[in-house]
């Protein structure tokens, strides 16, 4: 597949996911875990979800590489989750954090050559 396309498949089940939780998080603010399982908005989780795996299917489909995608997967997902952390849910990161975000997008580079 080309490389250009795997990442970018790659890129978006990392934001799919990110969102999900994201959303999970705000749902069950206040809730009991039977309140979060039946909120309305947990078809959308779910939604996303499925969609995630349809991504991680085309990836395989197209000869991806399971350490390849594992590892960009999770340098996408953890910095989004810290965007989405700061400036939804008002978290705060550390210099060394940060630090951690730029050596992961290098790695994300690197990975992809």
């Amino acid at each position: 597949m080309i490389n250009f396309i795997r990442l970018f498949l790659v890129f978006f089940s990392a934001v799919t996911i990110i969102v999900a939780d994201s959303l999970i998080k705000k749902i069950s603010t206040g809730q009991t875990f039977f309140g979060v399982i039946k909120d309305p908005w947990m078809i959308l989780v779910y939604a996303l979800y499925l969609v995630q795996i349809f991504f991680a299917i085309f990836i395989f489909i197209f000869k991806g590489e399971l350490a390849i995608y594992t590892n960009l997967f999770i340098i996408f997902y953890g910095i989004f989750g810290v965007v989405i952390g700061i400036l939804f849910f008002k978290e705060t990161i550390s210099a060394i954090q940060m630090l951690g975000i730029g050596l992961g997008l290098l790695g994300a580079i690197l990975m992809n050559l």
